[in-house]
């Protein structure tokens, strides 16, 4: 891991696992839409994944897993670098714990 990682790693607030998942995404504005994608990690309050084309930094989404739904805002969509190709969302319904229950206990 370069230092940068280990730096924003130990920023994290939050513990995150690598996990590659898929997950239909929805923009707020347009639900009709549905987007396919993919987790590259994810942690108890959000994920980051891979980058979705017109999607952008400060939009909000739905991400669904399963059968399970929740409403996500995009904190940063990466341009160059080791975030090249990903996105980081934050969920804006932390109550809601949508990927699946093993990495709820890994999480926990």
């Amino acid at each position: 891991m370069s230092s940068f990682s280990t730096l924003i790693a130990g920023m994290r607030k939050e513990a995150r696992i690598v996990a590659v998942l898929p997950v239909k995404i929805s923009p707020v504005d347009r639900p009709a839409e549905t987007l396919h994608g993919c987790t590259c990690n994810v942690s108890s309050k959000g994920a980051s994944l891979m980058k979705i084309s017109g999607i952008a930094a400060g939009d909000v989404i739905w991400i669904a897993r399963q059968n399970k739904r929740a409403k996500f805002k995009v904190s940063w969509v990466g341009a160059d670098g080791e975030r090249a190709g990903q996105m980081g969302v934050e969920s804006l319904e932390p109550e809601k714990f949508i990927w699946d229950d093993e990495l709820r206990n890994r999480l926990a």
